[in-house]
């Protein structure tokens, strides 16, 4: 994947590395980079998109090259959006738990203020999974699981399990309903906002059918999968988006893992405000073996504040160790991520020499050092607009160029097939 240039030369990562690029908005990270990306990449693609700017600068080239599908569960877009269940996941009792964790860590993003926040969303978790696997065995939809947990149901839910004789299913479902009437009340609540999305008439709609599915976009095609959603729109939809990506995610790794090499053609997740839209629970561990298993994975961020904010601060600092290639863009005023780059690059020693003339004849020179940071915070902050700084591994750092797609001559031919 290609970074930028320095100079005429164009900049790559290493195959498949993972790429952290953050910056605050207008500074060319996505024009500059994640739309050259995407148009660049020979295999599936997986993007969220934020503004419509992403998906509007690489639909064409992208529906030129495969199939493509937009999942714009609230109609952000205005264009056709495709359907997608969480059931489609959950006809296995392990299949139901991995969804159930997923669509409650993506709502578990938002938990700060809430006393016990781990144990809650746990616990709906463990609720829910009973629920989403009883309804995707007796053909039901999600609007029956969001019945479900208003209600409180319990008679329906113990007819479809006993349907599924899977005795943990069973016996997980009682645990959650056998609780306190306070505890299981909280539960509930909490189950509530976990699918919070699914009280939208239009989400709900677009989750009746699985039109949308993990391994026809990596059947071995170049086919495309945009995720869309207003800034107004992420926080209800995050644990659909989470459940989504999760699930294209893990059916990567079980195909390698099951030919014991990396998935060829190898997938492209670009997740664009990635703090806000998607915050994958497991955003670390993908980035630091996402190249064994053949997903290259290129996430933005805005700052680090924000990295910190959603993730807390050492999750956040190992979400940025694992990412083997950063790309700071200039313009940032935020403290984290200027105190960052100070940290990583430290010192420089300056040496100062000093003559002094005394007596005819006599000259003495005294030499000392003194040291200062290689990047004060305002270089980075006042650089070149469309430049950033290159971190990646251990090699020096380097000042590289975004390439603004519309500017490139390739990129834009690219981005407008005939």
């Amino acid at each position: 994947m290609t970074l930028g240039r320095r100079g005429r030369r164009l900049v790559c990562c290493e195959p498949l590395h993972s790429t952290l690029v953050i910056g605050p908005t207008q500074t060319g990270k996505t024009t500059g980079l994640a739309v050259p990306a995407i148009l660049e990449w020979d295999g599936p693609v997986l993007a969220t998109s934020v503004k419509t700017d992403l998906l509007r600068d690489t639909i064409d080239a992208r529906a030129d090259r495969g199939n493509v599908q937009l999942f714009d569960p609230a109609g952000s877009t205005g264009l056709e959006s495709a359907s997608w269940t969480p059931l489609v996941s959950c006809h296995t009792w392990a299949g139901a738990r991995r969804t159930a964790a997923w669509l409650a860590e993506g709502a578990s993003a938002s938990k700060r203020g809430l006393a016990d926040g781990d144990f809650w969303y746990a616990a709906a978790a463990k609720l829910l999974a009973p629920l989403l696997f009883a309804a995707a065995r007796s053909k039901r939809t999600m609007a029956d699981v969001v019945t479900w947990v208003d209600t409180q149901e319990e008679f329906g839910v113990r007819n479809a399990l006993a349907g599924t004789h899977e005795r943990d299913a069973i016996n997980a479902f009682e645990a959650s309903t056998g609780r306190d009437e306070r505890q299981r009340s909280s539960i509930y609540t909490t189950a509530e906002t976990v699918l919070e999305a699914y009280a939208d008439p239009d989400v709900l709609a677009r989750s009746r059918t699985a039109g949308i599915r993990a391994d026809e976009l990596l059947s071995g095609g170049r086919h495309t999968l945009y995720l869309s959603a207003t800034v107004r729109e992420q926080r209800r939809l995050r644990p659909v988006f989470v459940a989504l990506i999760e699930s294209i995610v893990e059916e990567a790794y079980r195909r390698s893992a099951a030919t014991g090499r990396p998935l060829d053609p190898p997938l492209l997740v670009v997740l664009d405000e990635a703090a806000n839209v998607a915050p994958l629970p497991d955003i670390d561990v993908i980035a630091a073996t996402g190249a064994g298993h053949g997903v290259q994975l290129l996430t933005v961020l805005q700052d680090l504040a924000q990295a910190h904010d959603r993730w807390g601060r050492d999750r956040a600092d190992t979400i940025v160790n694992n990412h083997r290639a950063r790309v700071i863009a200039t313009g940032t005023a935020d403290e984290r991520t200027l105190q960052y780059v100070n940290r990583v690059l430290g010192d420089t020693e300056i040496r100062h020499e000093s003559s002094t003339i005394g007596e005819p004849g006599r000259r003495s020179t005294t030499v000392s050092s003194s040291f200062r940071p290689l990047a004060p915070a305002n270089i980075v902050r006042e650089a070149a607009p469309g430049s950033a700084l290159l971190l990646y591994g251990s090699l020096p750092p380097a000042w590289i160029k975004f390439r603004p797609w519309f500017r490139e001559r390739s990129l834009s031919r690219a981005a407008r097939p005939s």
